[in-house]
């Protein structure tokens, strides 16, 4: 902690720069990759913006243009200085002061202090304007053609792209910040290390000079030493001397101790005796201590015993086994050690040993550890003894494992019982509750009290030797069953109930489990009516109606008239004006067909656009009658300016030998004929609605393709086309926008750019189109050349890429007609191009996006009439 502490200090006490730090080769190689992979301009400063690194992917209109100019480079500087400023939780983006381009700053922090800037950008989002970035030419004083043509190289990209590129450079400078702290430490320990092995040769060089004081020391000590040996050889001779003089002494006392030993060895005959009594008493004791020892270790706990300083000084075997520990390792083990570092049991133990001092005797719960780590709940227990004067405690542990987890079980139970969310509700044979849990307090509304007040048959509705029966069922087999119980309130509620018998204590009771399925059958009912009925008129689906065809085709429900209805235009009405006004248009149909039909008729959506009327005792002149009120009811309802139209066909079966569905074909051809007479009325009904419609919505748009008209009949005049191909060439311009219809006035109008799901939706038109005017005869042969009016001769048009010749010459013609008005109209997002504009942008364009020869033509014959 102590050189954690110090290395932050020194790094925040340490003025680092930049170059310090980092190498900058290395920096500027991935500075340089990195605008290579992204696309946007990079380069590295100092805090105050004095570069660091050479710019990396700068644009020319950056370098050749806006910072050659004195006011450019001075208002570059500006903008670089405050995308520079500090910003610590990710990066600073902004659009640069010096022309609008997104730009984008994060600061190198290191240690607290600010050394350096990153700073990108050079980049054109979606939001910017080119009338405003063309000011900032006159601002600067810079011709406009020159900054618009710099201007166009500039790197495009989204905001949301720009802002993850730049988040992704905020994480990878944090990275950078975090490997030069770990270089910065790693230089710090290194010049420890340094200071250490100097301080070490330091110490080595004055031990050297203690260690050759020490050898003169010894040199003189050597000489004392042989003086002192020459005093030795002197006193050798004198001891000489004293040893003979003790030789013969010795002698006379060899004499002495065979005397004595004569007298001992009547003595051990004497000790034998003893001896042989004292081992026959200590084979007794051994076996008595086998007895001790085999009752000590056979104890189904540990055994312990403490000595006053509460040091382990005996235990049994099974100590050990449950311990880990061997016998050595157990010698003296304080009693504390078996709890490291675990408080809770610590205090319990320490308050346990307390009542063994108070009272002789003391028990307690504790966790103990044992030699691998893991931890056993015991419960000890302790009595105070002296031996020999001295005060112990001995007591025994028990492993209490499998009584924790029991109570744990219990309690799981409990939880589960009290947290469940279906009632449970024990009762006894004579059907008394006698116990309930909280769901069901929380689902009867009835207290725990007043639960125990009641019996299951004030639950139940129903009658007593009923619900008896069951509750006998129940004991003997167990079984689930659906019913409906009664709430406090007297609210009914449909249950689910599982019961088994069961032992309470002694006592035999069945428990039962109550589930609340009320909204189930809720569901169930609403399902039940689904698989019935057509979800989106509310009539009668197509299985319930041949469900119906053979109940009711008997002999008394003759006659049986089957009307089949088809409405006209669905599909166009689906393209045109979506699905929504489709939907309301069969919801419209289906309220006409019941609101003509008895009640006892059966009214059933057949498919997508049909529908089917079951008609019993019914002859064909009254079904007749229904289908000509329900044609006169039609011609009264509109959808989006559009008559309802429905084509229909009836038959009617007349005796028991005809097959109902013969009937039914017979009824569904008739609908097909009425239907190939009515429908192309109605289609070319529908398309003159969707033009009108069109350019009631949006009388831009009616301007535009009387314009485009015009055009394309001038162009296929100037062409030599024939009166029939210029005329054909004039109605398709009209309609070539006809796929609008089915496109959002907000998207039409959008004053400012679209995003790219709102050019999705402009892309869909020439398919729209294209279903609108192929659903009719008429109309089908302009089909194809409006749907590819937005197709480009290299290929990159839509919607389906053709290319070149492939691509209908009509639709070439409207191609180009289409693209020269717009660019001389007023647009919601734009101004008007010049003429002189809008044919430099065809001829600019001739080869890719138009045809090269119509092109020529246009510029050189058309556009100057």
């Amino acid at each position: 902690m102590d050189e954690t502490l110090g290395f932050n200090n020194h790094v925040n006490n340490t003025a680092y720069r930049f170059l310090d730090i980092f190498d900058l080769n290395k920096i500027q190689k991935l500075q340089d990759l990195f605008a290579a992979a992204t696309g946007v301009a990079s380069i590295i400063t100092e805090p105050d913006g004095t570069p660091i690194t050479e710019p990396s992917g700068f644009c020319g209109l950056c370098n050749k243009v806006v910072r050659k100019t004195e006011k450019g480079h001075k208002n570059c500087l500006i903008s670089d200085s405050i995308i520079g400023s500090p910003q610590k939780d990710g990066p600073r983006i902004q659009r640069c002061l010096s022309g609008g381009l997104i730009d984008g700053g994060v600061s190198i922090i290191v240690g607290g202090k600010h050394i350096a800037n990153w700073l990108v950008g050079q980049v054109l989002d979606e939001d910017y304007e080119i009338e405003d970035m063309l000011s900032y030419a006159d601002v600067i004083g810079v011709d406009r053609d020159i900054y618009r043509d710099e201007l166009l190289k500039v790197k495009r990209m989204s905001k949301l792209q720009f802002v993850n590129v730049c988040n992704f450079l905020f994480l990878n400078v944090q990275q950078l910040t975090n490997y030069a702290i770990k270089n910065i430490s790693l230089t710090h320990e290194i010049n420890k290390k340094i200071i250490d092995e100097a301080e070490i040769t330091k110490l080595n060089s004055e031990l050297e000079l203690r260690i050759r004081e020490r050898t003169l020391e010894l040199e003189e000590i050597n000489a004392e030493l042989e003086e002192i040996n020459a005093t030795l050889e002197e006193e050798i001779a004198k001891r000489r001397k004293a040893e003979d003089e003790i030789n013969q002494l010795n002698a006379e006392l060899e004499i002495k101790v065979i005397e004595r030993t004569n007298q001992l060895q009547d003595l051990n005959t004497i000790l034998e005796e003893e001896i042989v009594e004292k081992i026959l008493a200590e084979n007794e004791l051994k076996k008595e201590r086998v007895f001790t020892d085999a009752l000590f270790d056979s104890a189904p706990g540990m055994i312990y015993l403490y000595d006053d300083e509460s040091r382990l000084v005996r235990w049994n075997k099974k100590h050990e086994e449950m311990t880990g520990y061997l016998s050595e390792e157990l010698d003296h083990k304080n009693l504390l050690d078996w709890y490291k570092e675990d408080i809770q049991s610590q205090t319990a133990v320490i308050e346990g040993i307390e009542k063994v001092n108070q009272n002789g005797f003391g028990d307690t719960e504790a966790n103990l550890q044992k030699k691998d780590g893991t931890k056993i709940p015991m419960h000890l227990t302790a009595s105070s003894i002296t031996i020999d004067g001295k005060q112990y405690f001995a007591g025994i542990g028990i492993d209490i494992t499998e009584r924790k987890l029991l109570y744990e079980r219990l309690q799981k139970y409990q939880i589960l019982a009290e947290k469940a969310n279906d009632a449970m509700i024990f009762i006894d044979k004579e059907g008394n509750i006698i116990e309930v849990n909280d769901a069901a307090v929380r689902i009867y509304g009835y207290t725990h009290e007043e639960f125990l007040s009641i019996t299951i048959f004030d639950l139940r509705g129903q009658k007593r030797s009923y619900v008896i029966d069951q509750m006998k069922l129940a004991d003997n087999e167990g079984i689930i069953f659906e019913t409906i119980h009664y709430l406090k309130d007297g609210t009914p509620i449909d249950v689910e109930v599982s019961s088994q018998g069961t032992f309470l204590g002694n006592k035999r009771v069945l428990l039962s489990i109550v589930r609340d399925i009320t909204d189930r059958k809720k569901r169930e009912n609403e399902n039940r009516y689904l698989s019935y009925h057509d979800v989106l008129t509310g009539l009668y689906n197509r299985r319930f109606y041949e469900e119906e065809v053979k109940r009711l085709d008997t002999i008394r429900n003759l006659p049986i008239s089957i009307i089949i209805g088809d409405v006209n235009g669905l599909k166009l009405v689906n393209d045109a004006f979506g699905h929504d006004k489709g939907d309301e248009l069969l919801q419209k149909a289906a309220m006409a067909i019941q609101s003509v039909c008895r009640s006892d008729d059966i009214v059933a959506r057949w498919g997508g656009d049909e529908f089917v009327i079951l008609l019993p005792k019914a002859n064909k002149e009254e079904a007749e009658d229904i289908v000509r009120r329900i044609k006169e009811l039609c011609l009264k309802i509109q959808v989006n300016s559009i008559h309802m139209s429905i084509s229909f066909g009836w038959e009617t079966k007349r005796n028991g030998d005809e097959d109902i569905l013969r009937i039914l074909k017979n009824a569904e051809n008739s609908m097909y004929k009425h239907k190939i007479v009515e429908n192309e009325g109605t289609r070319s009904h529908i398309i003159n609605t969707i033009i009108n419609t069109l350019h009631e919505k949006n009388p831009r748009e009616e301007q535009h393709s009387k314009r485009v008209s015009q055009i394309c009949q001038s162009i296929g005049r100037t062409l030599g086309l024939s009166e029939i191909e210029i005329s054909r060439l004039k109605v398709a311009g009209l309609l070539h926008d006809i796929g609008k219809i089915a496109i959002e006035e907000g998207i039409l109008n959008k004053p400012g750019k679209l995003n790219e799901d709102e050019w999705d939706q402009i892309r869909r038109h020439p398919d729209i189109g294209y279903r609108i005017l192929n659903s009719s005869y008429e109309m089908s042969e302009l089909a194809e050349c409006i749907l590819a009016h937005h197709e480009r001769w290299d290929g990159a048009g839509y919607p389906k890429g053709l290319k070149g010749r492939a691509i209908p010459r009509d639709s070439r013609i409207i191609a180009l007609a289409d693209s020269y008005d717009a660019m001389i109209s007023e647009r919601p997002y734009r101004s008007a191009m010049r003429k002189e504009q809008a044919l430099y942008e065809i001829e600019k364009n001739s080869g890719s996006q138009f045809d090269p020869e119509i092109a020529k033509i246009f510029i050189e014959r058309v556009s100057i009439n």
